[in-house]
């Protein structure tokens, strides 16, 4: 038995899978406390008979985002060695910031040692001033990770509650998006701790292993519950990721689509391309800051069921607030899913005397209101989706395929979930004159797309032959190599050492996703080549049976 919850704006949503068939699905109303909502979901859901089948259960949780959305963030002491060649100003993201003495070349090289006594000093105002959580970040420290280290050493004797180090959280080079992943990755720590716990509590009050609680990531994957509690920032953006998975799991083929889901709060739209979920092509952007983190590309927008449609200088206005969250008298508003369900033949009921009410003050009919915010409903969804498509097909050139071709994404057709999809698909179908899918489920798909995905993790290794050094740093690997050592022989070390770390059960797990050798050239001679692999685990989603 699989289960999948995904916490909306409004609502929590669970589902139970048994042998690729959902057996059970609930929603349940979102209270204010977000931890407090899902214990209560879990246990309720989630019986004495389903704990004795259960194989794993996967959460989506929006504290992490929330927490950098709206600003609630842990204060963060930075340190940074920014080495030469930019300006270190917009890096400074820290509640306070201190540019460490050293510098590690793209190489791996130590040019200049780090000045550890000067690290000290900064360590010691960063306690004065209340700071208890420290991001460690040099610049290049996947091709050699020895002054951050030695950072964390040092500041192991000031008694940080939390520390992160760059290196550990992607192996891709970026330095400002390595920067801003680790000042999230703490400024997030203690929100996500607090959320840790209680699932903690929870699966030792329910006896269920720890071994058998998964985070949905961004990109689609799944992490277990154990391994994400110090890097709580593959946390964020999980319930869009979710959303994208059930629909593309829950739909019939197509080659290019867009997958929108109407929450209660937003509307999350996901594409497709040539049969498979668009990534951001750097990482995921939070807030103001861009990361490293792997991620499935999404736009998202302030509309959602519970959307409420006031008037604003006479002009419709759907959102962002909801429902939920609105302070006057619940009799004097409207929502979009008020809207979609308008009919004519019950003019006295509660919703549309509150119809009439916003009708009146533009002087038009309930219909031609209804149409009207439904047209706005839609432009605003079009608007994010135009945007979503450019983007796509402004993505830089890879294959000579798509040079010569010119080949655009163009969608086939809209795959739709969320609650109100069945009464949005015709409006959708209208104005877009494509095929609108409304699949089965629809209305818990994002928690399907939960239950569905498996462990997904990016592996990067370089060596450089003229060092005799190679590196994988997501598996903590620093191998010394011979002169001659070659691509092959590195693609062949990558897969036996993502095996011998018991990350995959076999090599049919595992795939090479980029790869590149290049010759290093000195006084007019070859004197040793550059390697570099990229590997990930293969994305593999559960197939669902009717």
């Amino acid at each position: 038995m699989i289960i999948g919850l995904d916490v909306g704006g409004t609502t929590i949503d669970t589902v139970a899978i048994e042998n690729g068939k959902v057996v059970a699905f609930k929603k349940f109303e979102r209270g204010r406390s977000l931890i407090d909502s899902v214990l209560e979901s879990l246990n309720q859901f989630i019986s004495k008979e389903i704990i004795s089948n259960l194989e794993r259960i996967t959460l989506s949780t929006t504290v992490t985002t929330n927490a950098i959305v709206q600003n609630n963030l842990d204060k963060v002491g930075m340190i940074i060695e920014n080495g030469i060649g930019s300006n270190p100003e917009f890096l400074m993201c820290g509640d306070m910031n201190f540019l460490a003495d050293g510098y590690i070349n793209n190489r791996g090289i130590e040019v200049k040692p780090v000045n550890i006594e000067s690290v000290k000093n900064a360590l010691h105002s960063f306690k004065q001033e209340g700071i208890e959580n420290l991001g460690i970040v040099g610049k290049f420290s996947v091709r050699n990770p020895q002054h951050e280290l030695a950072v964390y050493e040092a500041a192991k004797e000031y008694n940080f509650k939390f520390m992160s180090v760059g290196y550990k959280l992607s192996g891709k080079l970026n330095f400002p998006r390595r920067v801003f992943s680790t000042y999230l990755n703490c400024a997030v720590h203690s929100t996500f701790n607090m959320f840790y716990k209680s699932i903690l509590t929870f699966s030792q009050e329910r006896k269920i292993p720890l071994e058998k609680i998964f985070i949905q990531k961004p990109d689609g994957g799944i992490v277990n519950l154990q391994n994400i509690e110090n890097f709580p920032i593959f946390s964020i953006l999980s319930g869009p990721a979710a959303s994208a998975q059930g629909g593309f799991v829950l739909s019939n083929f197509a080659k290019n689509a867009v997958i929108i889901d109407i929450g209660g709060t937003t509307t999350d739209i996901a594409f497709l391309s040539n049969g498979n979920l668009v990534l951001e092509p750097y990482g995921a952007k939070i807030g103001k800051y861009p990361t490293l983190v792997r991620s499935i590309y999404s736009r998202s927008v302030g509309l959602g069921a519970e959307s409420i449609v006031k008037i604003v200088d006479n002009t419709i206005k759907i959102g962002p607030e909801t429902k939920r969250w609105y302070e006057q008298d619940k009799n004097e508003f409207a929502t979009l899913h008020d809207v979609l369900q308008f009919s004519s033949s019950h003019s006295e009921s509660p919703v549309n005397v509150r119809l009439k009410s916003l009708s009146s003050q533009l002087n038009m009919s309930q219909e031609d209101f209804c149409k009207l915010v439904i047209s706005r409903a839609v432009a605003m969804i079009e608007e994010k989706l135009k945007e979503g498509i450019e983007y796509i097909n402004n993505l830089p050139v890879y294959t000579i395929n798509k040079l010569l071709y010119g080949e655009k994404f163009a969608p086939q057709k809209i795959i739709l979930i969320g609650g109100p999809a069945q009464l949005l698909k015709p409006y959708l179908e209208n104005k877009f004159k494509i095929k609108v899918e409304v699949p089965k489920y629809y209305m818990v798909a994002n928690a399907i797309g939960c239950a569905i995905g498996s462990i997904s993790k990016e592996y990067n290794l370089v060596a450089d032959t003229i060092q005799g050094k190679m590196i994988i740093p997501e598996l903590n690997i620093y191998h010394n190599i011979p002169a001659d050592f070659t691509i092959d022989q590195a693609k062949k070390v990558l897969i036996e050492k993502v095996l011998e770390c018991r990350e995959a059960k076999n090599q049919d797990d595992i795939e090479i996703v980029d790869e590149s050798s290049f010759n290093m050239i000195r006084n007019f001679r070859f004197c040793g080549r550059m390697i570099r692999i990229k590997a990930q685990l293969k994305p593999k989603l559960l197939n669902l049976r009717d």
